[in-house]
């Protein structure tokens, strides 16, 4: 049998689906036996000597030097900025920063910002791969300046304690709320921090998703939910890097080599009420309600005519106001949302393409393959075969 040491906090939901996806490969293998290492018992390093292997976050330099010491395989699954003596299997912060550039940028934004933890690592990684990727599209970022105090207590309170008191820093969120341009997209470091920034919008009456929209990653279902309003998140398939974390272990205690760092793709996007909003300059105001409306019931196969009764419009001032605004009429914005809807059930999931076409608002199988081949330029076939790899 061979051992393994898991050291990993459990409260979140991020770190629980890094602990799913170690155990799936380990009941696969069946000749693993999975043992969770507490930080506390570290101060006897000498536990660790009957381990093969380690799966880690090595959260700081003397976790580090405490496992470096014993000489065997690890794995470290703690995102840092720096070289680390253990191969890494990390998630890819350059595309989470494309999910979310993408997904602000259909609802129109032009003004964007980033709320995370100044000197944290994970968030400086995402917090530089959205600076990178608004960039690429002549966009600018209003970064959080995270107060050197609470920066020292992130890994006490939350690495290991996993909470996070916000009282310290409640008047720097709540200044730096006050002094950014709106309406504003926010992605934000994770989702914590987009429920702490929620809160704080709450707290002196700025509009969640009108003023601010706020957008999390981790999609720790529970936090998203109870948050008001729910929080839109990226999923960053944290089963998939415990999984392939696992996978790689196996070929290190088997003398194979590996890469010293391996990025794993998020999943999707989960949209939720907190980016439930459009804010287009110099447009009718029920423009914004007429786009969440169409995002918001993809799958009833709206008509042109349920837009122009949701906004109690006449189709003529309808269509005129989106063709000066947005450059396309109802029709055509339905039909992005559907497709939209399609590309992401059929890049993200196994579902039959007869229920992506349903769920995503078409009225035939045919229709969805002709419409969606002739936008992307493949089969949806062809488009999940290239997502898959």
């Amino acid at each position: 049998m061979k051992k393994v040491g898991i050291l990993i906090e459990r409260e979140r939901a991020f770190s629980r689906d890094l602990c799913l996806g170690i155990i799936q490969h380990a009941q696969a293998c069946k000749d693993w036996e999975l043992t969770m290492i507490d930080i506390e018992s570290l101060a006897n390093p000498s536990t660790l000597e009957k381990f093969d292997g380690f799966i880690i976050r090595a959260i700081n330099k003397k976790i580090v030097k405490i496992f470096s010491a014993t000489q065997k395989p690890v794995i470290d699954l703690f995102e840092e900025m720096t070289s680390s003596p253990f191969v890494r299997v990390m998630q890819n912060a350059t595309k989470i920063s494309q999910i979310a550039v993408r997904h602000f940028l259909q609802h129109h934004f032009t003004t964007f910002g980033f709320f995370g933890h100044e000197g944290i690592a994970y968030s400086d990684l995402r917090k530089d791969a959205f600076i990178e990727c608004l960039r690429l599209h002549h966009k600018k970022c209003h970064v959080y300046n995270t107060p050197e105090s609470t920066v020292r207590d992130f890994e006490n309170n939350v690495m290991i304690r996993e909470k996070y008191n916000v009282n310290k820093e409640k008047k720097s969120i709540i200044s730096y709320i006050k002094k950014i341009p709106k309406p504003i997209a926010i992605l934000c470091s994770n989702d914590l921090r987009a429920h702490q920034l929620i809160s704080a919008c709450r707290e002196i009456a700025v509009k969640v998703p009108s003023e601010i929209t706020v957008l999390g990653v981790d999609n720790d279902e529970m936090l998203c939910a109870f948050s008001s309003p729910s929080i839109s998140s990226i999923d960053p398939n944290a089963y998939g890097i415990g999984l392939k974390a696992a996978q790689t272990l196996t070929d290190m205690m088997n003398g194979k080599s590996v890469k010293n760092t391996i990025r794993i793709s998020p999943k999707q996007l989960i949209p939720r009420s907190s980016t439930e909003a459009f804010p287009l300059k110099s447009r009718p105001s029920w423009i914004s309600d007429a786009l969440v409306f169409i995002n918001s019931n993809v799958s009833k196969r709206l008509s042109a005519c349920d837009v122009y009764r949701y906004v109690k419009r006449s189709h003529t001032v309808v269509d005129k106001a989106f063709r000066e605004t947005l450059k396309t009429t109802v029709s055509k914005e339905i039909q992005a949302s559907r497709l939209r809807e399609a590309h992401r059930l059929v890049t993200t999931t196994t579902l039959p393409f007869t229920t992506i076409s349903h769920l995503s608002g078409f009225s035939s199988m045919q229709y969805f393959t002709r419409s969606f081949s002739a936008i992307y330029g493949k089969s949806p076939t062809s488009v999940r075969k290239k997502a898959q790899k």
